[in-house]
């Protein structure tokens, strides 16, 4: 008989299937995000925005020939300097960044009258690890540091805080430890429809920054900006002359919830570069100023921390400052106009000495929402006209406060 078959050995199983990996989420081409800040502020006496007699965003007590009134208190309840803005390609090598806010200083108290104005509108490319190149319209290279406080606009501005927004190309350098960075900007602003001063001023500002980074414990360091400003171009009394500053700032945390912020510069004619100082220089006078600010917080708690503000502007030659409003060619010495006649005149701030603090206490309930009391005191020293106006006094004094809400996405 045949030998018999052995069984055919059975199969092993076959291996399981491992899932494949799910991809890494995409990411996203397009993130809004936005700050809304309804506000109700009372004041003793009047107020100033960057010149225009109103509270939308104070930067000083009020001019009292532009005041409506003086010397009564007022209220105002303010949406305007609620902002939003949108990221796109954030997380990519060049990614690019808007940003809107709805101030409008002429407008004391608007509803629907409020319009968008564009605050932030650059690109950023990555050159490499440790290069970035930034070209629009961003926060100045010089005096980057803004204080702590609730009025998001006008912070310290005219009383130590200087720079805001330029059109300008920003190379940064970063090394770990140090960052450099320099830029090429446009020498001013020009919101009239007619070409003049900063474009046939042709030189652009030079900007120039170094900070030393102390890891978590924040960074210090040096900026400065300059160019030669054209006064009264192709006029007999033209003349060329500097226009810039040099500063030194910090934004550091030297223990556990605990930040300090401040600046102090000194400049000559800053104001005529778009910066928010005092000295804006004239064909016949440069204005040589100097500030500082002093701003800390301190976190109770995850929900509560308080925080102080203190700043101050002082031009050297307050002699040679010019009053920041102008009457009607009709109106002749000796006449005792009306200060309703009287309409700002490019001409600057028109203040010489500038001291503003802030005290305010903050509840954030979340990351989304913050319940915020903040107190404010200006003293501010104004140049009249004195063939009009010595009838006013020229050192006026505010006090007020603010209480609202921020939202944050």
């Amino acid at each position: 008989m045949p030998a018999e078959l052995a069984p055919a050995p059975a199969l092993a199983p076959p291996p399981a299937t491992v899932p494949a990996p799910a991809p890494a989420p995409a990411p996203a081409l397009f993130r809004p995000y936005a700050w809304i800040k309804p506000t109700i502020i009372v004041a003793s006496d009047s107020l100033e925005s960057f010149s225009q007699p109103n509270a939308s965003a104070a930067t000083a007590a009020g001019n009292p020939v532009l005041s409506a009134l003086r010397g009564e208190a007022h209220t105002t309840f303010q949406v305007a300097q609620s902002r939003f803005g949108f990221w796109f390609n954030e997380k990519a090598p060049v990614r690019g960044q808007l940003e809107f806010d709805l101030i409008d200083f002429t407008k004391s108290s608007p509803t629907v009258a409020a319009v968008p104005r564009v605050r932030i509108a650059k690109v950023e490319w990555q050159l490499s690890d440790s290069l970035l190149l930034l070209a629009g319209q961003d926060w100045d290279l010089f005096q980057p540091i803004n204080p702590h406080t609730f009025d998001i606009v006008s912070v310290a501005f005219q009383a130590g805080n200087t720079a805001f927004m330029r059109q300008q190309a920003k190379f940064l350098y970063n090394a770990g430890s140090v960052e450099l960075g320099a830029a090429v900007g446009l020498a001013g602003i020009n919101n009239a429809a007619r070409a003049n001063i900063p474009e046939y001023g042709r030189l652009p500002t030079l900007g120039l920054r170094a900070a030393l980074s102390l890891g978590t414990g924040g960074r210090v360091g040096l900026s400065a900006i300059g160019t030669e400003w054209r006064f009264a171009p192709d006029q007999p009394n033209e003349r060329k002359a500097f226009a810039g500053g040099l500063g030194v700032f910090g934004d550091v945390t030297p223990f556990e919830h605990f930040n300090l912020r401040f600046e102090a510069y000194g400049g000559r004619n800053l104001g005529n570069l778009g910066t928010l100082s005092l000295a804006t220089g004239s064909a016949a006078e440069d204005l040589d100023e100097g500030g500082v600010f002093v701003s800390a917080k301190y976190n109770l708690s995850e929900a509560h921390a308080v925080y102080v503000l203190g700043g101050a502007a002082q031009v050297l030659n307050d002699g040679d400052v010019l009053p920041s409003y102008a009457y009607p060619a009709t109106v002749t010495a000796g006449d005792m106009p009306a200060t309703s006649l009287a309409t700002l005149a490019g001409t600057g701030a028109g203040i010489s000495e500038n001291f503003l603090a802030r005290l305010g206490y903050e509840y954030r309930y979340d990351k989304t929402i913050a319940f915020v009391l903040e107190g404010f005191a200006f003293q501010s020293k104004h140049e009249l006209n004195q063939d009009f106006d010595s009838r006013f006094d020229d050192d006026r004094n505010a006090l007020g406060g603010e209480l609202g809400l921020m939202f944050t996405l």
